[in-house]
């Protein structure tokens, strides 16, 4: 057995941590930059309670500029707006987005030289210890949301000029601290709630088909345990132990994302993104029931394990019945959770589809054969043989 497993991100947990702010910002220095999402009614008493926390002794500015599938265009603003203020540290507060912004801008903040495409072209694999960029600045990681995993991955998913989400790995994009505090999340939305929990959902189930790292399958199965049995929970009644175990389980997805890499949903879902902007976590729920489906027969195995896991009361008869009760179950999940939709439920131009299948047929995504592919993409997309 053979495998290699890196976590460098420093993660605190608890209810209330992130009161601890302001004393592991004067680790690095009493100049702070805080980025976060565009500001509206439900996260402005979290911004409030957080600079409150800190102003006694840290100078700070504020970037609340980052929307949903952050561009490009926003992060070269927010660099600008960091090099004037010169901070000794970066905060990220909110979801993925906001994390991958503040992630790039850490170690593009000395380093003005890095082109995007340069970047795009050259930082494309998960697997790969790419050059070293040197003097990135510290970065702390403050999810408010249960899902991305980006508080621990070497990820950045940002949408290029073109209109379509890119992703950049590097070594060096990991969080240098990560507060995963679960009374942050008790604001969400039942929207956001469901959809940022399957993306969590789907980080763990396709790193737990693509490997067979020991330390990350464990992880993905109890990550995808606690998501089945907890979102459930969350959704009829909104507990900080429900939370709690939905934030463990995301940071257990990104954990083994980042060591073990995702699948074909991840993909078919951010290009589905980049031409309807139905959102990351809602794209995947349309990709999952027919992706489970077509390749039941090809991961009978990896299923049947999950549903031994899962449902250790249930008896199979073989890994086939197994790996066939796992995807029923998944998929009542869903429908239960009001996750299982159709492209037609969101009324998507018969032209954007069109090209959202030619787009995808073209660049030969190598993760499935070809007629899994275009079988998945008929059934989706086009709602046929389902």
């Amino acid at each position: 057995m053979e495998f290699v497993n890196y976590q460098p991100t420093k993660i605190i947990f608890g209810e209330n941590k992130i009161d601890l702010l302001e004393t592991l910002i004067l680790q690095y220095g009493e100049k702070a930059f805080i980025i976060g999402p565009i500001v509206c009614d439900a996260i402005i008493p979290l911004f409030n309670r957080i600079e409150k926390n800190i102003s006694n002794k840290i100078s700070f500015k504020t970037f609340y500029e980052v929307e949903s599938n952050p561009s490009i265009n926003t992060v070269n603003s927010a660099l600008r707006a960091i090099r004037k203020f010169d901070p000794d540290i970066i905060i990220g507060i909110g979801g993925g987005s906001v994390l991958d912004v503040s992630k790039i801008c850490s170690i593009l903040y000395n380093n003005p030289h890095y082109t995007w495409e340069y970047m795009f072209n050259t930082f494309a694999d998960f697997r790969k210890d790419y050059e070293q960029i040197n003097n990135k600045l510290p970065m702390i990681a403050i999810p408010t949301t249960s899902g991305t995993g980006s508080q621990c991955t070497q990820a950045c998913v940002l949408t290029d000029i073109d209109n379509l989400k890119k992703t950049i790995f590097h070594q060096n994009l990991y969080a240098t601290i990560t507060i995963l505090d679960p009374t942050l999340t008790l604001s969400l939305p039942h929207t956001i709630t469901r959809a940022t929990a399957f993306d969590a959902f789907a980080h763990c189930l396709e790193s737990f088909l693509r490997s067979d790292n020991p330390i990350c399958n464990l992880l993905a199965k109890e990550g995808i345990k606690k998501i089945i049995y907890n979102l459930p929970l969350v959704l009829g009644s909104n507990n900080i132990e429900y939370r709690k175990e939905l934030m463990l389980s995301d940071t257990f997805g990104g954990i083994s994302l980042s060591n073990c890499g995702a699948m074909l949903p991840h993909p078919l879902s951010e290009i589905i993104g980049s031409y309807t902007n139905i959102c990351h976590g809602e794209a995947l729920a349309l990709v999952y029931p027919s992706f489970l489906r077509n390749t039941s027969q090809k991961y009978s195995k990896k299923y049947a394990e999950l549903a031994d896991y899962l449902f250790p009361s249930e008896e199979f008869v073989d890994d086939v019945e197994a790996a066939n009760y796992f995807i029923k179950s998944i998929i009542t999940f869903m429908h239960e959770c009001d996750l299982e939709k159709k492209i037609s439920d969101y009324a998507v131009d018969k032209k954007i589809i069109d090209r959202i299948y030619n787009f995808i047929t073209t660049i030969h995504l190598p993760m499935e054969s070809t007629d899994t592919i275009d079988t998945i993409l008929n059934e989706i997309l086009y709602e046929k043989g389902e």
